[in-house]
């Protein structure tokens, strides 16, 4: 069948194509009566019924564009001469009623422009002749084309053809009279038996009706008044009367798209009452709603909002008119309505950006809404809408939304996972907003409606590990945006937060916990600033107590991370307490640190990286007295010396010496005996391995590191050095990996001891590398 409309389209397009060539022929040659009929031959091709209207769309272009040159010519013969008059009779007598018509609107658009009788007589007068063309399909297109070539000769305020050709009254009635024909025609179209096929092939034809609708709104004379009171009359009228939804739909869109969206808010409550009252019940009464409040929307921000608002009630009009869609006609889905509900949701948002009352008054009309379904009604669609309801306020009014009565209620029509969606966008908009979090009442709303993320709850689906990593490193990243100049009732917030962890599972603790704890930790650090006698709410005793059975419930599963905020803690601490009042608590700190890096850490690996960040956090600390810090640093020290490797000991306990000489320690002894501890541990391992050369460079350069402030013997610096000059060769006698960095350690090292030697420090003159 397509096969076929391509050859009737091709043969018809060839006749056009010929008939054409013949036409043009003619009137080069001056020979009129010879043009006009090849060109009625032209056109009789648009008497065929066997094109769909898609190709008699193509076909009419086609001759279209040819019709434009005759038109020109008749002008040219106007102004050689020839009598309009004369040249109007003349086409009239082509035999067929088709080319006849389209010959006469040609003429008639050029006889229009002489000015010898009005536009107004000229244009009634084509409109009456073509009402003999009652064929749907024919009859649209030659009213189109009535519409195109006069569309510039109507008696528009301020034209040319205005006074004695008429007024802007008549070039309304005008098109609006070709509008109702051609919408009536539009209707009749009746061309394929399949519904869906035959409704496909009418809306393919739809922007030759809409052409009317916006011919009118570029009428110059159709001031704001005047579409009032004449041009949307008449149009909702024809739109009512038609009884066809897809008419109906289309030509609100149309009205909505064409018109100025002043004239809209001027007459926003006919258009609305036209939807919910006039309109048929297949009309998709939804995308008119969210179009035009789309359109009004836009205007709202790109002018004064002062006067937008002021001027006409725009919510109440439209939450009349929803209301009354929701309550009272049952034919529109479920769906459909929370589409709407959700564009309204938009718009007032948009446009009313701070006014809490409309966004409740619109949630509890949702709620309605939800309450008179069935659980079956909420399909996947329908959550989505819910969910995108719920979170669409959160952009503009941040957590007071969740103080609304109406929020709770509408989250109950979720299942497990869109009420997780609701809870990452809610976390998501605090997060994202760096919303402070201040107020006790809206935190407890907070924690209640992000509880799928907190907790397990009864229908609860398995998700993902890395998603439920990244939900749970977002509610982590929300502790952080607690804060409130009343410490205590910043504490009060935090301790909600915990109360909620705490009923969460170890594999969601993993992620709060250090959250709330490193929260605690800034609150501690905020309490010290401020200064002033301690409450009951703010002491540190109860906090560091709180933190450190935070820690210990980590311990059991996740010691490293356990181990890590241990460190973090002594830091804390050490930064309040500098008068070690809390010496022996910061202490048992210090040793389940070293017992969990004893008894739980078993990757050698992991212990090297671990065990220098203990020693770089106890040489920092000040909050533990000098006996009990000589123990832990001395525990710390014994940890080095069994580690797995004995390159890793030598290094180790090297880096020891940091935790006894510091801002805070000058036990110049202890540092000695690490040097001497590392040094005896690597001439025990580098005679298996002449590579561990590295581990002596090391140590001369700690040599180096502490040179101007501990005194050591130059015999030990030159035992050094001496087996340093007797491994190095064969050291770097492979050309791998690990011979090239030593290399580069060694070159950088002499280096160093050349340029302290050009600065003429002393210490460094007796030194030969």
């Amino acid at each position: 069948m397509e096969e076929d409309q391509e050859k009737y389209l091709e043969d018809a397009r060839k006749v056009v194509k010929e008939q054409a060539y013949f036409m043009r022929a003619s009137l080069e040659k001056a020979q009129l009566k010879d043009a006009l009929r090849y060109s009625s031959a032209m056109l009789s091709e648009l008497k065929t019924s066997l094109l769909s209207p898609r190709n008699y769309y193509i076909l009419f272009m086609q001759v279209f564009d040819e019709m434009r040159i005759l038109e020109n010519y008749f002008k040219e013969e106007y102004r050689r001469g020839r009598k309009m008059p004369d040249l109007y009779e003349s086409v009239q007598h082509a035999t067929y009623v088709i080319p006849r018509l389209y010959l006469l609107i040609t003429v008639g658009s050029v006889f229009i422009q002489t000015h010898e009788i009005g536009a107004k007589v000229i244009l009634l007068d084509l409109l009456e002749c073509i009402k003999a063309i009652q064929h749907p399909l024919r009859g649209l297109f030659i009213r189109y084309y009535f519409l195109k070539l006069c569309k510039d000769r109507l008696p528009d305020t301020g034209s040319e053809y205005e006074g004695t050709g008429g007024n802007i009254d008549d070039a309304i009635e005008i098109i609006i009279r070709n509008l109702s024909e051609m919408n009536k025609l539009w209707i009749r179209m009746q061309g394929s038996k399949d519904k869906s096929k035959r409704e496909r092939e009418r809306l393919d034809l739809k922007v030759t009706i809409g052409e009317n609708v916006t011919r009118l709104s570029n009428l110059e004379g159709v001031s704001l008044d005047t579409y009032k009171t004449k041009v949307l009359p008449k149009i909702i009228d024809i739109i009512t009367s038609s009884k066809d939804a897809i008419s109906q739909t289309y030509l609100m869109d149309c009205t909505i798209q064409a018109f100025p969206d002043e004239y809209h808010l001027q007459t926003l409550q006919e258009l609305l009452k036209v939807c919910t009252t006039q309109l048929e019940p297949t009309v998709d009464i939804k995308n008119i709603f969210i179009n035009l409040m789309g359109r009004l929307a836009d205007f709202a921000l790109n002018n004064d909002m002062g006067t937008f608002n002021s001027e006409v009630d725009i919510y109440s009009m439209f939450k009349q008119n929803i209301d009354k869609m929701l309550d009272s006609n049952s034919q529109i889905e479920f769906k459909n309505l929370l589409d709407l509900q959700v564009a309204f949701l938009n718009f007032t948002l948009r446009c009313y950006p701070n006014n809490s009352e409309y966004v409740n008054d619109i949630l509890k009309s949702c709620c309605r809404l939800c309450e008179r379904q069935n659980e079956t009604d909420f399909t996947e669609e329908c959550q989505k809408n819910i969910v995108k309801f719920l979170a669409m306020p959160l952009d503009t009014m941040s957590l007071s939304i969740l103080t609304m009565n109406e929020y709770p209620n509408l989250m109950k029509h979720l299942p497990f996972q869109k009420r997780r969606q609701v809870a990452i966008k809610i976390c998501q908009a605090v997060v994202n907003l760096n919303q402070v979090i201040d107020d006790l009442k809206i935190t407890g709303e907070l924690l209640k409606f992000i509880q799928p993320l907190l907790i397990t709850q009864n229908d609860y689906v398995e998700i993902p590990e890395n998603e439920f990593e990244e939900e749970q490193q977002l509610v982590a990243r929300t502790v952080h945006l607690v804060q409130n100049g009343d410490l205590a009732i910043h504490n009060t917030i935090l301790q909600q937060f915990i109360a909620k962890f705490q009923q969460g599972e170890i594999n969601r603790q993993k992620y709060t916990y250090p959250a709330a704890i490193f929260a605690l930790f800034r609150l501690i650090q905020l309490i010290a600033a401020q200064g002033g006698p301690q409450t009951q709410e703010t002491q540190y005793k109860g906090l560091f107590e709180q933190i450190r059975g935070l820690i210990e419930v980590l311990q059991g599963h996740f010691p490293e991370l356990a181990l890590k905020l241990n460190l973090n803690f002594l830091l804390c601490i050490n930064i309040v307490d500098q008068a070690q009042e809390f010496d022996e608590f910061s202490y048992d700190v210090g040793t389940q640190i070293i017992t969990i890096f004893q008894d739980e850490i078993g990757d050698s690996n992991v212990k090297v990286v671990l065990l220098n960040q203990i020693m770089s956090t106890f040489a920092k600390l000040n909050c533990i007295s000098g006996e009990n810090f000589d123990t832990l640093a001395g525990n710390a020290t014994q940890q080095a010396a069994k580690l797995l490797k004995k390159n890793e000991q030598a290094i180790g306990v090297l880096n020891s010496a940091h935790m006894f000489y510091n801002d805070h320690i000058k036990n110049v002894q202890r540092v000695q005996e690490c040097f001497k501890k590392a040094i005896k541990i690597a001439n025990q391992s580098i005679g298996n391995n002449p590579k561990f050369v590295y581990v002596f460079i090391q140590i001369l350069n700690k040599y180096f590191y502490f040179f101007e402030q501990v005194e050591f013997k130059d015999a030990e610096i030159q035992e050094v050095i001496k087996m340093i000059n007797e491994k190095l060769p064969k050291a770097l006698s492979d050309n791998d990996e690990q011979s090239k960095k030593i290399k580069i350690l060694w070159t950088a090292t002499q280096e160093l001891v050349r340029e302290r030697k050009r600065r003429s420090i002393q210490a460094y003159q007796q030194i030969n590398i």
